[in-house]
């Protein structure tokens, strides 16, 4: 377990915590989620590592149901699972859940097969991977304050390792309205992603990985609108336009994310509606 420089109780309470199955490591200043997590593999002997954010929470069958797809599968490199998203709003209400569906994933994933799946989870998805791919990979790049997963999902895709999805839900997400489009750092994730893809440039602008850096790129996209950022958001549709993928798609995430069109969905209390919604598919009892 790694306290990465907290400023709140936690380090007082981790005092606490006597088990000779938890070693608590801390960083007297917040380095970030990767050097956090590099640290933790460095301290880490076993063959497996899987990662747990501290607002996210393993349901008690997930590592036995990690262990079982591992067993029927040896050569795999990493594998996760599905999360049940939790949507908490500012007074810390749970509105929205969402919830990952991974059963239509082949058995077994590597290269390019991997890549096209790499926008859609995160290391929040009970992720685990094998200490020796983890490493050869060189970890978490420190230098990454956000995006630092898919950062090492793409080159673990580079590399060609095997990976597999548990297809039932092994963790739940707490999802904070705050954290739409930056790290917990306040750095942007936009800016940070155009970074990742500038990393892996010759991988990425391959023939074969062209319809997902068009994604990829949405993504970004999205998010320099969500920062309200519309002169980065316009240098990214206009790459998107000599892509030739600027079309319906990139149009609709312009009404959703664009500060004016998010305005005048606040003015119709657009939340209210979203909550109303999910209660008339999921009402109490059913």
């Amino acid at each position: 377990m790694v306290d990465d420089g907290s400023s709140d109780s936690t380090a007082a309470f981790l005092e606490t915590v006597r088990s000779p199955r938890c070693r608590v490591l801390r960083n007297e200043h917040g380095l970030g989620a990767s050097a956090a997590r590099n640290r933790g593999v460095d301290a880490a002997s076993g063959q497996w590592i899987s990662f747990l954010d501290d607002d996210d929470e393993l349901r008690p069958q997930a590592l036995a149901a990690l262990h079982a797809r591992l067993t029927s599968c040896p050569q795999l490199d990493f594998l996760w699972g599905g999360r049940l998203i939790h949507e908490i709003d500012n007074a810390g209400r749970d509105t929205v859940r969402r919830e990952d569906d991974w059963s239509r994933v082949p058995p077994m994933v590597s290269g390019s097969s991997f890549l096209s799946l790499a926008l859609r989870f995160a290391t929040n998805s009970a992720f685990t991977i094998r200490r020796t791919v983890f490493q050869a990979v060189g970890g978490f790049d420190e230098r990454l304050r956000v995006s630092e997963d898919r950062d090492l999902f793409i080159a673990l895709a580079e590399r060609g390792a095997h990976g597999a999805a548990v297809a039932e839900t092994l963790v739940d997400v707490d999802e904070r309205s705050v954290s739409l489009s930056r790290g917990n750092s306040g750095h942007s994730r936009a800016d940070t992603d155009l970074r990742v893809i500038d990393k892996h440039r010759e991988y990425l602008y391959r023939p074969e990985h062209h319809e997902f850096l068009d994604e990829y790129l949405l993504q970004v996209f999205a998010g320099f609108l969500l920062e309200r950022n519309r002169g980065a958001a316009m240098r990214v549709s206009a790459d998107l336009r000599r892509r030739g993928a600027l079309r319906y798609k990139a149009l609709r995430i312009y009404l959703r994310y664009a500060p004016e069109f998010r305005a005048l969905k606040r003015l119709v209390r657009y939340d209210l509606i979203r909550k109303f919604a999910y209660h008339m598919r999921h009402p109490q009892g059913s």
